[in-house]
């Protein structure tokens, strides 16, 4: 099986009315809702494997649920050293099943057996698992909590790589609870240090130009930022 069978299975999925408003993207293998507030997108990834409950070749499907809010990316713009089409294109919410305790991965047999029953019961679960995840989702105050909250709860660790999550939970705690942002700055503050003692790649790209960012940032009205 091949990319063909990956956007006939996509499409497939789109025909659900949950999907009614979204548009099929082929070059990345996604469904996908921009409105001006940001996007929400299904995205398969997808690999050529083996079933082993079934002992057959097969496509293994792996959908992940985004979603992203152009507040907390377009600002960040002109200081991203990565590509304007890779900014706009990267999620805030990125999820896979296993996430939220739902499925992560689907087959399908390189023979095809049972090929209909592994489709409707693909789109039956990415429905239910896309409309739980945008609907968590559907606003910066339900990022915070997930993300934000759970940190300074003791639920959640902050990334261990990357640095566009510096910016972006900033941006959030500065928006839905500001009076955490001097908590949550001190927070990921310590852990920009720690990762530089460690040279993760990310952050020593940024570092010199941190104390740059966090005044713009904390100088900058994100209250209508498109």
């Amino acid at each position: 099986m091949n990319k063909k069978d990956v956007l006939e299975i996509l499409e497939f999925v789109a025909t659900d009315s949950f999907f009614k408003d979204f548009v099929v993207r082929k070059s990345d293998n996604s469904i996908i809702l921009k409105s001006n507030e940001g996007f929400k997108r299904v995205q398969f990834d997808y690999y050529n494997t083996y079933d082993l409950s079934r002992d057959s070749l097969a496509l293994e499907i792996k959908p992940g649920y985004d979603v992203h809010y152009n507040v907390l990316h377009k600002w960040f713009e002109k200081y991203s050293k990565l590509p304007l089409k890779v900014q706009r294109s990267d999620w805030s919410v990125g999820l896979v099943g296993n996430m939220f305790n739902r499925t992560s991965e689907f087959y399908f047999l390189e023979s095809r057996k049972d090929y209909t029953e592994d489709l409707y019961r693909l789109r039956t679960e990415v429905v239910s698992n896309a409309s739980y995840v945008f609907s968590k989702f559907a606003t910066i105050e339900g990022y915070y909590n997930y993300y934000i909250g759970d940190v300074i709860s003791g639920k959640r660790e902050l990334p261990d790589g990357g640095f566009g999550w510096v910016v972006r939970y900033l941006i959030a705690t500065k928006l839905v609870a500001p009076s955490n942002y001097g908590l949550v700055k001190s927070l990921i503050m310590d852990r920009v240090e720690f990762l530089k003692g460690r040279n993760e790649p990310n952050i020593m790209m940024y570092y010199n130009e941190l104390p740059m960012i966090i005044d713009d940032l904390e100088s900058t009205d994100f209250s209508s930022f498109k």
